[in-house]
């Protein structure tokens, strides 16, 4: 025999006893750990692991459901996230409703925006707004001078003196 087959040979006899050897060493440290977590009343929560329900409902969730197919590829696309090319082209071009699955998804009829009417009969619950007295025919702005407008002087405090009274003076 080859050196080269001697040597695959204690890999493959190697590799074999390292599986053994760990699958025992994996026993003896599971049934230790369980000690421990007897012994300690540990919980998951406080090993930090994460409970099975937790991983149930994300394993149950499902994924976005198609909406769009490249009827070239066959490739789909939910609608969710960045747009394929394929869907990004078919975008500028203006036919992205030929790329709906099944093509019986109709578009949202787009509301009208609200008129001025509307909007004052939403404001006062459906009753008409009083009526409001019609505009004269003046011109629509007048514009006024400008006007200067001026610091204020600081007030001056006056001192009073007092005027001599008429009995002070006579009798002086």
């Amino acid at each position: 025999m080859s050196n080269y087959k001697i040597v695959k040979a204690q890999i493959s006899k190697l590799e074999k006893q390292a599986e053994e050897l760990l699958k025992k060493e994996v026993k003896e440290v599971i049934q230790t750990i369980k000690g421990y977590i007897q012994e300690y009343n540990l919980t998951a929560k406080d090993l930090g692991l994460k409970s099975a329900r937790a991983t149930k409902s994300k394993a149950a969730r499902s994924s976005p459901v198609a909406k769009y197919q490249d009827p070239k590829s066959g490739k789909t696309w939910s609608g969710v996230g960045k747009p394929p090319l394929w869907i990004s082209a078919a975008v500028k071009a203006g036919k992205k409703d030929d790329y709906l699955i099944g093509k019986t998804v109709a578009a949202p009829a787009r509301k009208k925006a609200p008129t001025k009417a509307h909007l004052v009969a939403v404001k006062t619950n459906g009753k008409k707004p009083p009526a409001t007295a019609k505009k004269t025919s003046s011109p629509k702005s007048t514009v006024k001078p400008a006007v200067k407008k001026t610091a204020k002087k600081p007030a001056v405090k006056k001192t009073l003196t007092k005027k001599p009274s008429a009995a002070t003076s006579a009798a002086a």
